[in-house]
């Protein structure tokens, strides 16, 4: 059965309908069922009885006679079927967000029953118009509340969703005969406009306090669950990713500049939480700095998660503001770079203690490896981060151990250090590559053993350019005392520091200087 077929067409009961559907300015004004009220039927229907199929109490004002003009018949019949729609409407239950779907399914329900229990009354009468939009802005009214009223961001999606669907369909409230011109049209009716775009900005501050609450609440829960498993290091980036990912996702179902708006909402949240996250860490990095030798799980810990987080921003970065993106990546790498400066300020410290004096003893053992063993343990939930810490670390210590060899020639370190100072050299060289590569597979190899090794100058030239074009570049300063310390005169160190490719430039330059002047 449909709710709305007429039995009979009237021209006049069909303008009625149309005027008064189209004729509303706002939701919540009580005068806006009488708008059009003077388009309506000239029919008319005794009180009493009216009020009796509505289901309501008569309306008799005390200084209005029992006989009345035409005009004021109409306006109390609609202020009848105001009370009737206002009686009927489902009230809100007191747990709204664990009964919000069923609430909703009782209103439509409730406005589909009514209506095919008016209408065929009502039309005769030319009073259906008005029992439709008296429903119609009601409806939207009550709806208007329960997005006040619901806790969580969730409710309001749920809510939006039913306001954009199954209310602004063409199943409810649409009259069969005016399709055309149905006044609930999704996205083109401007009250349901209206109400949208109110749904729209309380869902953007229930959005805002969610995410602002849940992302302090990871942060405590994981910083309550410091320890070193794989759950803990790796749960704390893939909550906040979570968090601020899925509330988007889901506002894409509705429409895309909604999804927009709510990920935007989401990453200056995250970049507020970042600023607290980032200080709360520098204090906690650099109380773990000062033990002996401070493990390294939190250090890499603090690296995974800034280079995930920052990975998806870049990735979810379409159409957010650029300053904004800008203001959470540098503050994310701005912690990345603090916690490996602090974290190779450690190495440099290690390796300074071992290897001042390691030069000096004779059959000492290298117990800086043992060090490095003990403050890298190889973990399987960030070989990325622990390759790029191993490097920088494996860098560091070269550097180190060359400094402090060539401090002493090789006939002074064959009296105090090792008969054979080359040979032993090249061991410490492989033994400190085999440790490093344990824990980072794939770290690039030291060049020292080859350069000890080369005989000739041209293969020394070779090594020292693939040196120097690998990540364990050492100065210009520091690479000829090697070379002079290896064998080679300070002319023949020249000779090879000179066939580098990085000395064409400043050949270039220092000619052009010359021609300029």
């Amino acid at each position: 059965m449909n709710v709305f077929r007429r039995r009979s067409t009237k021209k006049k009961d069909q303008q009625g309908h149309n005027q008064a559907a189209n004729g509303y300015n706002n939701p919540s004004d009580p005068n806006t069922c009488t708008s059009k009220v003077e388009q309506l039927s000239e029919k008319e229907i005794p009180q009493q009885n009216l009020a009796e199929l509505l289901g309501v109490t008569p309306d008799v004002n005390p200084s209005e006679g029992p006989e009345t003009d035409s005009a004021q018949q109409k306006l109390r019949d609609v202020r009848l079927i105001r009370a009737s729609v206002s009686q009927h409407l489902p009230k809100p239950p007191s747990d709204l967000d664990q009964n919000l779907q069923q609430h909703l399914v009782n209103v439509q329900d409730t406005v589909r029953s009514e209506l095919m229990r008016l209408s065929p009354r009502l039309e005769k009468m030319g009073l259906i118009g008005s029992l439709i939009d008296c429903y119609h802005h009601q409806t939207l009214d009550h709806i208007c509340d329960l997005f006040k009223k619901v806790q969580s961001s969730q409710k309001t999606f749920e809510l939006m969703n039913w306001v954009l669907h199954p209310y602004l369909s063409q199943d409810l409230l649409v009259h069969p005969d005016h399709q055309e011109n149905a006044p609930i049209k999704k996205g083109d009716f401007p009250l349901s406009t209206e109400l949208v775009a109110k749904a729209e900005k309380l869902l953007l501050e229930n959005v805002q306090k969610e995410v602002r609450k849940c992302l302090d609440q990871i942060l405590l829960i994981h910083t309550n669950q410091d320890d070193d498993s794989e759950e803990s290091c790796i749960g704390l980036y893939v909550d906040i990713i979570q968090l601020v990912n899925v509330m988007p996702e889901e506002a894409q179902e509705i429409n895309s500049k909604l999804s927009h708006d709510i990920r935007e909402v989401c990453f200056q949240e995250l970049k507020m939480f970042l600023g607290r996250y980032t200080a709360e860490q520098t204090k906690i990095l650099g109380e773990k700095a000062k033990k002996a030798i401070p493990n390294q799980i939190h250090f890499l810990k603090i690296l995974k998660t800034c280079k995930e987080i920052k990975k998806h921003v870049q990735t979810k970065s379409e159409g957010i503001e650029d300053s904004l993106i800008q203001e959470i990546v540098a503050t994310l790498e701005n912690m990345e770079d603090f916690t490996l400066k602090l974290l190779m300020e450690i190495v440099a410290d290690m390796a300074e203690s071992r290897l001042q004096n390691y030069f000096t003893t004779k059959y000492k053992r290298f117990f800086l490896i043992s060090d490095v063993e003990t403050h890298f343990s190889k973990v399987s939930w960030c070989p990325d981060i622990q390759k790029r810490v191993m490097d920088e670390a494996y860098k560091l210590i070269a550097h180190t151990y060359l400094k402090h060899l060539v401090r002493s020639s090789q006939r002074k370190l064959r009296k105090c250090w090792s008969p054979d100072v080359v040979q032993k050299v090249i061991e410490d060289a492989e033994l400190l590559h085999d440790t490093i590569s344990k824990l980072a597979p794939g770290v690039e190899q030291w060049k020292l053993p080859e350069l000890l090794e080369d005989e000739n100058i041209d293969a020394v030239k070779i090594t020292v350019a693939t040196m120097q074009r690998s990540r364990y570049r050492v100065d210009e300063e520091l690479l000829s005392t090697l070379l002079v310390w290896k064998g080679l005169s300070k002319s023949q160190a020249k000779q090879v520091l000179g066939a580098l490719p990085e000395h064409e430039p400043r050949q270039t330059n220092s000619v052009s200087e010359c021609r300029h002047f």
